[in-house]
């Protein structure tokens, strides 16, 4: 890294700084020059009357109230818009020479935010104490200006930024030490890394030149860089079903498509269902709601998430991230003669979205069957009624057998009427003889009724005969 002479402290001031800020590293106390860290601020439009700032996300100590107290010309420099450094990391630093990072406070939409200032010129005065009075100063104790935005560390080359940008906004290792803010430990290995980075070719870091080479090498820095320089994407679709819903207990999968690699990328079920990364996804972490992919260049990496639940009802799934970008930086200083400070902007980023959803039936409720017997009405038989063949009548005539010996007299036969009681007459002529021997009787009168006992009369309607059948007494 080119450095620019007119910003640089002479070599013997320099090296009388390097016991100035210890850092920790994996568990070793390395000594590292004097660095301080502040960060860039909007203009106000309404002046804010004194407060007592709030901490900076990890602050593992409790600074001093005064510090903390934004008044007089700390609170001017606040409502010019400017950023006012307040402490260091740690406690080990007097009130004018603090450790990297620095926490600043600045003014946001009427809102004091508290953010975390790195260091990116690594033997510059931090330029970030206060006095007993309060007063801004720098480590000499000598009365400091405003912290005010800077476009930039003229020193620093496009692919710099790029790298040090990335690094404030993702977790990184340094032998095994997880960089971010949330810890002096994890504060200290970011600041290394970004020391790494702005003052790799800096005498003072020749000693620790192995120790970036194993964590920020040449192919870890181009791969930074070409993450830095794609168009990020971030998409998230349904894949089973692609359509129609789910019975309650079945899987959904929906699958994530992205290229930001190795950045957390929040991802969330409604109605507290849990995602799990399923499938062939051995690229991708899911911690908490952490979701984590590998890999490097343009081309993005699809991640199966699964979500499963038992009940009924409409679930969604989003996943958001904000997207790295070189702009997300602040950058400030309060004079040629003090560090140059980077901070990521956790205001300006907008989010990046995307979400899917999927609907899930009840499952039917299932009833134990109950057998309800038939009810067996028995069959009532109506008994038919016989049909009686129509057989035409044929006229009967009866035939009185003739009694040889006794004359019948030809008269025609009347139909009897009803019997009326009278006295029965003689019978005139001789008395018949049956035809086989047996006795007959025979009536008459004036209307003649024939009566023969001892046979019967059929008559064969079809061929019009009559025969006799005897009836035996």
């Amino acid at each position: 890294m080119t450095v620019s002479g007119s910003r640089r402290r002479p070599l013997v001031l320099r090296l009388s700084l390097t016991a100035a800020i210890a850092v920790t590293v994996a568990g070793s106390s390395v000594a590292f020059a004097s660095p301080a860290v502040s960060a860039p601020t909007p203009v106000r439009t309404a002046a804010a009357p004194a407060f007592t700032a709030g901490l900076c996300e990890g602050t593992e100590y409790t600074p001093s109230e005064q510090m903390l107290d934004i008044s007089g010309i700390r609170l001017d420099h606040y409502n010019d818009g400017n950023i006012v450094p307040m402490y260091g990391t740690t406690d080990r630093g007097t009130s004018a020479a603090v450790d990297a990072p620095v926490c600043g406070v600045r003014d946001v939409d009427g809102i004091a935010k508290s953010e975390w200032m790195y260091c990116t010129d690594f033997d510059l005065d931090p330029c970030a104490g206060v006095d007993e009075n309060g007063l801004p100063v720098d480590k000499h104790n000598d009365e400091m200006g405003a912290t005010v935005p800077s476009s930039g560390n003229p020193d620093l080359s496009a692919d710099d930024l790029a790298v040090i940008s990335w690094l404030l906004q993702n977790p990184a290792k340094l032998d095994g030490a997880v960089s971010g803010n949330g810890s002096e430990d994890a504060r200290s290995a970011r600041q290394t890394l970004v020391w790494c980075v702005s003052d790799y070719d800096n005498p003072l870091m020749a000693d620790f030149k192995s120790l970036c080479d194993r964590n920020i090498g040449d192919d870890e820095r181009a791969r930074i860089v070409e993450i830095m320089n794609v168009t990020q994407t971030l998409d998230l679709v349904r894949k089973t079903p692609a359509t129609g819903t789910l019975k309650a207990g079945e899987t959904a999968v929906f699958t994530l498509n992205t290229n930001m690699y190795r950045k957390p990328i929040n991802v969330q079920s409604s109605a507290g269902t849990e995602l799990t990364v399923c499938g062939d996804n051995a690229k991708a972490t899911l911690s908490a709601n952490q979701l984590t992919v590998d890999g490097r260049g343009d081309a993005p990496t699809a991640v199966d998430l699964c979500l499963t639940t038992a009940d009924s009802g409409d679930y969604s799934v989003t996943a958001s991230v904000i997207p790295d970008s070189v702009e997300n930086l602040h950058w400030n200083t309060a004079g040629a003669q003090c560090q140059i400070f980077a901070s990521f902007d956790t205001v300006r980023p907008a989010l990046m979205n995307a979400s899917a959803s999927v609907g899930y039936a009840a499952a039917p409720t299932t009833t134990p069957a109950t057998t309800t017997p038939a009810t067996t009405t028995p069959a009532t038989t109506t008994p038919a009624t016989p049909v009686v063949p129509i057989v035409p009548i044929v006229p009967i005539v009866p035939i009185v057998p003739v009694v040889p010996g006794a004359p019948v007299p030809s008269q025609p036969v009347a139909t009897p009427a009803a019997p009326a009681p009278s006295v029965p007459k003689q019978a005139t002529g001789p008395r018949p003889v049956a035809i086989d021997g047996g006795a007959a009787e025979q009536n008459s009168g004036r209307n003649v009724a024939v009566a023969v006992t001892g046979l019967g009369l059929v008559g064969m309607a079809a061929a019009g005969a009559v025969a006799l059948r005897r009836k035996r007494s």
